[in-house]
């Protein structure tokens, strides 16, 4: 061996040198590291939507419009829709189903009730005097009664069954009980 050759090839050249490039990539990737984490739990985004019921056109989005921005596990958001981002790259769309479960909850019968037409006529003028309402519009629902008292307290109820007798009144939301379909794309991760 020459003196004067280079240190990788006196000891053993270029194969050597792949090995070792080889074992430090096995050990980086076996420890879960990477360059490019994604989002995390903590992360301030923003983010672009739409959502639909399974097998629907969508009923709510911002695309084209301006993008949702919220802390990831902050709860500003439902569990499912933080869950799918989590390890995103900005410019990544992906698709998913969300569960009740991971979404607005399961359905709580408790919460519909069958009242008399004049009992419910009253506590809507009721509701009118103490918050402002909005009318929201699902695909294949009642159109539902979304108020926002003082505090930023928001509530739904949900009228059917209407007659001159009775009326139910359902006090759940109305997306509880749904499987959501979100797609999602990550404009870009504004705060680490």
């Amino acid at each position: 061996m020459n003196s004067s050759d280079p240190p990788a090839r006196r000891s053993g050249g270029l194969p050597i040198t792949m090995a070792v490039f080889g074992l430090v990539l096995l050990f980086v990737l076996g420890a879960g590291c990477s360059t490019t984490s994604g989002v995390q739990r903590g992360d301030t985004v923003h983010v672009y939507y739409t959502v639909s019921f399974p097998g629907t056109e969508p009923f709510e989005g911002n695309i084209n419009g301006t993008p949702l921005e919220f802390t990831v596990g902050d709860g500003t958001v439902i569990r499912g829709f933080d869950q799918a981002l989590i390890g995103m790259n900005p410019g990544e769309t992906k698709t998913v189903t969300i569960s009740p479960e991971d979404g607005y909850g399961l359905r709580n019968e408790t919460l519909v009730r069958e009242v008399d037409t004049p009992t419910a006529i009253a506590f809507v003028q009721n509701l009118d005097r103490m918050g402002t309402s909005r009318v929201l519009l699902f695909p294949g629902m009642e159109p539902v009664f979304e108020y926002t008292f003082p505090g930023n307290v928001v509530v739904h109820y949900t009228f059917y069954n209407i007659t001159e007798e009775s009326t139910t009144i359902d006090q759940n939301h109305p997306l509880s009980g749904k499987d959501l379909v979100f797609t999602i794309t990550l404009e870009d991760i504004v705060k680490k």
